[in-house]
């Protein structure tokens, strides 16, 4: 009998790749029904003598490419990267079908309803 942690590495592979599957199959029946497809992330690091500094990308493949370092005002945070790379991507579009893909629980937080939560607590 094969050993249950090797059960357990051989699962959790397969795992992923079921949900990769899921999630492209999901893309690719959003783009047939029009849907403008882009994609973000935001990414910071803390270095030295420099602090905080955030970046952001926002891709389609329609064309779109962007690749910038967060305004000097902004706060030099991930959560604030990828919040600036899904308000891009909104506004990078004319389309009114759009479909931002994001692998951020907070700008899928916001855009699905926890943003009215943020601005009782006093969130700007």
């Amino acid at each position: 009998p094969i050993p249950p942690s090797k059960v357990r590495g051989t699962r959790r592979p397969n795992r992923k790749l079921q949900e990769v599957g899921e999630v492209e199959n999901a893309i690719e029946c959003l783009q047939s029904e029009g849907f403008h497809t882009i994609y973000t992330d935001g990414s910071s690091e803390i270095l030295p003598c420099v602090g905080g500094i955030a970046g952001y990308g926002v891709y389609s493949e329609c064309g779109l490419s962007i690749a910038a370092f967060l305004p000097t005002d902004q706060h030099q945070i991930i959560n604030s990267a990828e919040l600036f790379a899904g308000i891009q991507a909104l506004g990078s579009t004319e389309s009114a079908k759009i479909a931002v893909c994001t692998d951020s629980s907070y700008v899928y937080g916001g855009a699905s309803g926890s943003a009215r939560r943020w601005m009782v607590r006093g969130w700007k």
